[in-house]
């Protein structure tokens, strides 16, 4: 009855949603003429430290490089209920770059939209590696590999994934899955509502880190830094539990939940899912 109730719920919450996103997934009478144009630029990060991009329909790519400039790719879709109106939606929308502060702000100036169409944009960007990050789309995944700074992402609708970076992590999505492989940081918060969330702290990762790791509807697989000391809270309301580090238990143990530590340290791991399993190691 509780299996049937939750897949029921989540249908239920995914109506409205589908409802609204028709005319850009091609869903029931909304418009099928579709125009796809490229566009390139580069915009200097002079005195500045962080992009900031945001799209509403559409992926982000992020990859750190030797560079001293931010390199931007930006494949732009319009649907309209002709092709050539499309077209033209399509070639009014234009990137837009701008510095605010320390940060360089991308995205995309749209003309006034009418019902039935749409315009949405994945950006791939090259950006210098020490660059911190602020990513956001509705719908899309992000992936960001290579990057020094703080970063920090969220789409409704996808995954998101992250390797080879450095710095703080503060991860969110709605509906789908959180991946982190070989990240070093002291700082990491992932937070999935239906997906499964996987982190790999590198071999470089402090010993007293701090974790925040939660999904609603999903599994948590965790690697911890070899020299890991500090607090550990793991929690599931239906699931197993699973660790292969040395847990000193405090208070009571129990099928859905452990608190416990790990040495005598100051650092702080916090599993938790509601409908999924945990694995710590």
């Amino acid at each position: 009855m509780r299996t049937l109730s939750t897949r029921m719920w989540l249908l239920l919450s995914l109506c409205p949603v589908t409802g609204m996103v028709g005319c850009c997934i091609n869903m029931g009478s909304c418009p099928q003429a579709r125009y796809e144009r490229t566009e390139e630029l580069t915009a200097s990060m002079a005195e500045l430290d962080a992009v900031d991009v945001e799209t509403a329909f559409g992926s982000i790519t992020v990859v750190g490089g030797d560079v001293a400039e931010c390199r931007i790719k930006a494949e732009i879709f319009a649907k309209a209920p002709s092709d050539e109106e499309a077209k033209q939606l399509a070639q009014e929308a234009r990137v837009k770059t701008e510095a605010v502060g320390g940060t360089l702000r991308i995205f995309v100036e749209k003309p006034r939209l009418g019902k039935n169409r749409c315009i949405g944009a994945s950006f791939e960007l090259m950006v210098p590696k020490q660059t911190g990050l602020e990513c956001r789309t509705s719908y899309g995944s992000i992936k960001i590999r290579d990057i020094r700074g703080n970063i920090r992402a969220r789409t409704s609708f996808s995954s998101i994934k992250t390797e080879d970076t450095q710095g703080a992590v503060d991860l969110d999505t709605s509906y789908g899955s959180v991946t982190c492989r070989n990240i070093t940081s002291t700082d990491i918060k992932a937070e999935s509502s239906f997906g499964n969330i996987e982190i790999c702290c590198s071999p470089a990762t402090p010993a007293q880190i701090h974790a925040d790791i939660k999904t609603s509807y999903g599994g948590v697989e965790f690697e911890a830094p070899d020299r890991f000391t500090g607090a550990v809270d793991l929690e599931t309301s239906f699931g197993c539990i699973e660790t292969n580090l040395p847990v000193m238990v405090k208070g009571y143990i129990s099928k859905d939940r452990i608190r416990g530590a790990i040495g005598e340290g100051n650092g702080r791991l916090h599993l938790k899912t509601s409908f999924g399993s945990i694995r710590l190691k």
